[in-house]
């Protein structure tokens, strides 16, 4: 892994070696701020007249705060029947910035160009490896960003903006729409790979020739490509529904062209930078209802099974929803404990009636976000003294037991995202809307108020 520059050399290749999971676990989070770090190790030995042993280690790292992401992975094995171990070290990282979800205007001017790149080395202990290096970037064309913008919904949007209104459905869905990523550059670099995995790479690509080959036009006779490289280009039409493809190998150039792309597939290879490809596919199967959203925005709220009514809040306090886990009829919780479960959201206007202020009750905590001007991060005061919320670090509150009871950090555009890890619940605010994202189980009430 050394001739790649690799940032981790493993420690130890012993089965169940503590040394080589605290290693990784630091390693991928190196550089990372305030990085949730993930490491699987998983090791197997035979027992014998020769002994087999087998050993991978994978560290995953990422952030809310931090645009950066990180793998790295480790495996060897040494079969009974061969005294010549493999193994195979793979660090992975990318840069996907964080991008507006409250605002389609601010979305749309975002930059969401995204990076990745990759090192991947493999063959016999202490020999020269086969080496892959992978470098990627991830952008939006202009093409898409004309279409987006004179997309009926986005039009719809900047009506519903003209009445101070920016989180209704049709903005949610043109916002989360302004960020997706349509073209693509892959650039492949190998070598001393063996011959095996050429053909299988081979196989591959003739594989999707024929699935494809009324699509497929090949260039065999003046490719003119660099040896030990590939090169990957993808162009999606602006509305999504085909893509055009480009791959240029040592001995031939191909191209895919007018590829359509199935509804189902989309939200696979379409990349956002701030939703995992399985966050779209729930939004695209379930129409975003799977976890569904109530918001408050100027005008109007919208509720979880997605009805609309006008509001008119004015400084009294509403209670915007309250949640309720589910009983367990064998529990012998005493109610101080329950009183730890306790969470609510409240909202009133602030200052004016475009601004919203909005108060958090959780367990023992009261959260009061109250709007600032610019693109700062909303004012937070927790049980009475201010504390600061970043955007380029996380805030984080506990419960009496040590346990991480909420998460709040602040986006380029001054937005904050509350999030309660025991309950499953975001709630983000801009100053001006707020919008509740649940995953649990909710005793949903009607707005309702009470003076203060």
């Amino acid at each position: 892994c050394h001739y790649l520059g690799c940032p981790v050399q493993p420690s130890s290749s012993s089965p169940d070696s503590q040394s080589r999971q605290q290693q990784f676990l630091q390693k991928a989070g190196q550089g990372i701020q305030d990085s949730d770090t993930v490491v699987v190790d998983v090791s197997a030995e035979f027992l014998g007249q020769t002994k087999a042993q087998y050993v991978a280690t994978l560290a995953v790292a990422t952030s809310d705060v931090s645009p950066k992401a990180r793998l790295l992975f480790f495996a060897e094995r040494n079969p009974a029947q061969s005294d010549r171990p493999q193994q195979a070290y793979a660090v992975a990282e990318s840069f996907m910035p964080n991008v507006p979800h409250m605002n389609y205007m601010k979305a749309f001017n975002a930059d969401p160009t995204s990076y990745f790149s990759a090192a991947v080395a493999f063959g016999e202990k202490n020999a020269q490896p086969a080496r892959i290096q992978i470098k990627g970037k991830m952008q939006q064309s202009q093409a898409r960003r004309h279409y987006l913008d004179n997309y009926p919904l986005a039009q719809k949007c900047k009506q519903q903006m003209q009445q101070g209104n920016s989180v209704l459905y049709a903005c949610r869905n043109v916002t989360l729409q302004a960020n997706l990523l349509d073209q693509y550059r892959f650039s492949v670099n190998f070598e001393k790979i063996p011959a095996f995995w050429k053909n299988v790479t081979y196989k591959a690509y003739a594989a999707m020739r024929f699935a494809a080959y009324q699509y497929v036009s090949e260039d065999f006779i003046s490719p003119n490509n660099p040896p030990n490289q590939i090169e990957f280009n993808a162009n999606f039409a602006p509305d999504l529904r085909s893509v055009n493809l480009t791959m240029a190998a040592p001995l031939f150039t191909a191209q895919f062209k007018n590829l359509r792309l199935n509804r189902n597939i989309r939200p696979w290879v379409v990349m956002h930078p701030d939703y995992t490809p399985l966050q779209l596919a729930d939004k695209h199967f379930f129409k975003g209802q799977a976890f569904p959203s109530c918001v408050v925005d100027n005008s109007l709220a919208q509720t979880f099974d997605n009805k609309t009514y006008p509001i008119n809040l004015g400084k009294c306090w509403y209670t915007m929803f309250h949640y309720t886990p589910k009983e367990d009829p064998t529990s012998s919780e005493s109610s101080s404990e329950d009183d730890q479960d306790n969470f609510s959201v409240l909202v009133r206007d602030a200052s004016s009636p475009v601004e919203k202020e909005v108060i958090i009750v959780l367990g023992e905590y009261n959260i009061n976000m109250q709007p600032t001007s610019g693109d700062s991060p909303a004012k937070v005061v927790v049980n009475g003294q201010q504390t600061p919320v970043s955007k380029n670090h996380m805030t984080e509150l506990y419960d009496e037991n040590g346990n991480t009871l909420a998460q709040m950090y602040a986006l380029p555009d001054g937005e904050v995202r509350f999030y309660a890890p025991q309950q499953d619940t975001e709630i983000q605010f801009d100053g001006t809307a707020v919008k509740i994202n649940v995953r649990s189980y909710l005793i949903l009430i009607p707005f309702y108020h009470f003076s203060k």
